[in-house]
């Protein structure tokens, strides 16, 4: 059972996005995803002339903090 979950990215004045290579590419698909969305401003602080956005997406599995609070909850 998938889910949708946000993500955060990085992305420069003309639209490229950040890579886990530390490239800017113009596929999104290439993009360095951030789960957290000060771990990306923290990023982006090194970046002059980038922004975080938000997006999202389609997961198989959901976010472990995620499935931690569903059992939570489901056991009390």
């Amino acid at each position: 059972m998938g889910t949708m979950v946000t993500r955060y990215r990085i992305e420069d004045e003309v639209g490229r996005v950040l890579t886990d290579e530390g490239f800017f590419s113009y596929e999104r698909d290439d993009a360095a995803e951030f789960r957290c969305e000060q771990d990306a401003i923290e990023e982006c602080a090194y970046l002059p002339g980038t922004t975080v956005e938000q997006f999202q997406r389609y997961a198989e599995y959901p976010d472990f903090d995620a499935l931690a609070s569903f059992k939570e909850r489901a056991a009390a």
